[in-house]
């Protein structure tokens, strides 16, 4: 397309000049359609250096916490004998505890004593504490009421220590040792057992 429009441009350019030469005319230049010379460039500012935001300083970072455990309680059955007022017993009894932080666990102990006379039940708040070591350790305190048949209610105070022996994480068998002190008594006042007992931890 381009070609085409320049043989016409031209063609058109010799037929104005072939009468302006029989007249005596001066000759005339065919000319081409003036340049059109494109604008100068605006100048282009150079860009301005944009500021540098300031490093942000970061404190140190937070230490580590360790994760604490979460309480939990706790419910054991237990299996024993014993000795009080000078009478062999087998014990069958049950714990409820509740464990709080630093290894502490709050628990009720209710107990039954029989095999010999008088049978006796027994009801021990108490507060126990379990060593962060393998096989846990522990040691216990507690406050005892005794319900003796056939006499009056008696007061007593004890302690216990043994091992629990964890198998799983939800089920721990312990063994160990209690010590018992009958209040306001005379003669035969000490009670002891061993304690065997499997525990379900919720």
């Amino acid at each position: 397309m381009t070609r085409l429009h320049a043989c016409a441009t031209w063609s058109s350019a010799l037929l104005l000049a072939l009468p302006l030469a029989a007249h005596g005319s001066r000759s005339v230049r065919a000319e081409g359609p003036p340049a059109v010379s494109a604008p100068a460039p605006a100048d282009t500012p150079a860009p301005r250096d944009l500021p540098v935001p300031p490093a942000v300083e970061q404190g140190p970072a937070p230490a580590s916490v360790p994760p604490r455990e979460p309480p939990s309680w706790r419910v054991s059955v237990a299996l024993g004998s014993g000795s009080v007022y000078g009478h062999s017993y087998v014990m069958f009894g049950g714990n409820l505890g509740y464990q709080v932080a630093g290894g502490f666990e709050l628990s009720v102990d209710g107990q039954y004593w029989a095999a010999a006379s008088p049978k006796v039940g027994r009801l021990a708040p108490g507060l126990n504490w379990y060593a962060p070591v393998p096989f846990r350790p522990y040691l216990g305190i507690y406050y005892a009421r005794l319900f003796i048949g056939g006499q009056a209610d008696q007061d007593a105070i004890g302690g216990r220590a043994g091992l629990m022996l964890a198998s799983t994480p939800s089920t721990a068998f312990g063994a160990g040792l209690a010590f018992e002190r009958i209040l306001d008594c005379s003669f035969r006042c000490q009670a002891f057992w061993p304690e065997l007992s499997v525990g379900f931890r919720f």
